[in-house]
């Protein structure tokens, strides 16, 4: 027994000591893809920006390359893929979950003002808070079936990108479902609110607050609350795309 441990011990090491050496000799564990399909490694790759001139990639201090004639990038970072045609760090995305369908995400800076603030990730809608001149940070998600081009990664781009997988195609209908529901409550909500709002108003203002206020505040809290306990479905769907057997 102590022998068979000895030898699976000695067998893990040689492996992962082989992997090491491999990464090792080849030394350049970053790189760029062009358009035209060739790769470029480097052992240091950086994106410069320079003051009055053309943005492009350094590699190895030496080689630069234009923006727009990079397809993907693996950096220190992360590997990335062109959103955008343009010259800026931003046209591309950073993938966060590789697999047959990968999930992308791009940083967005909104500047708030007097009315409420509506973000779109993966979950769907949410809603901000008041405020004034104040930036806020959101991730916007992309995704590429296949290493093809970059998509919105909503509802209706996901239906046709996944259907050929019956149980992806279902976790979305679950998603429709559930958002036609939370729709409808904010609706509900929202109507309380004017009601009670109204009744407010009509019985005077020493007469207490009115209980469809509070009734109109719960209900349209209501979706936010479902969306933090419950599974992002359109994130299982992806997952259920990627881990079923390809026929």
């Amino acid at each position: 027994m102590i022998k068979k441990l000895y030898f699976l011990f000695f067998f893990c090491w040689a492996v992962a000591e082989g992997a090491a050496a491999q990464q090792t000799s080849s030394g350049q564990p970053y790189f760029i893809e062009l358009h035209t399909g060739e790769r470029v490694y480097a052992r240091r790759l950086q994106y410069k920006s320079p003051v009055f001139k053309q943005n492009y990639f350094l590699l190895d201090d030496s080689l630069r390359y234009a923006p727009e004639t990079v397809k993907y990038f693996q950096s220190p970072d992360g590997f990335f893929a062109r959103l955008n045609a343009g010259r800026r760090y931003s046209d591309f995305a950073q993938r966060e979950q590789p697999g047959r369908v990968s999930t992308y995400f791009v940083y967005r800076t909104d500047y708030s003002s007097y009315s409420p603030g509506i973000g779109v990730g993966m979950g769907g809608m949410g809603m901000g808070g008041y405020g004034y001149g104040y930036p806020t940070q959101r991730r916007v998600y992309y995704f590429s079936k296949d290493n093809g081009p970059l998509e919105p990664l909503t509802y209706k781009n996901l239906r046709v990108a996944l259907s050929d997988n019956p149980g992806s195609i279902e976790t979305l209908q679950q998603y429709k479902r559930g958002q036609n529901i939370r729709t409808g409550m904010y609706v509900v909500g929202a109507g309380l609110i004017i009601a009670g709002l109204q009744q407010q108003f009509n019985s005077g203002r020493n007469s207490g607050y009115s209980p469809l206020l509070f009734v109109g505040l719960g209900v349209s809290l209501l979706p936010q609350i479902i969306k933090l306990v419950k599974k992002d479905q359109l994130a299982h769907a992806i997952e259920l795309y990627n881990y079923t057997p390809v026929e």
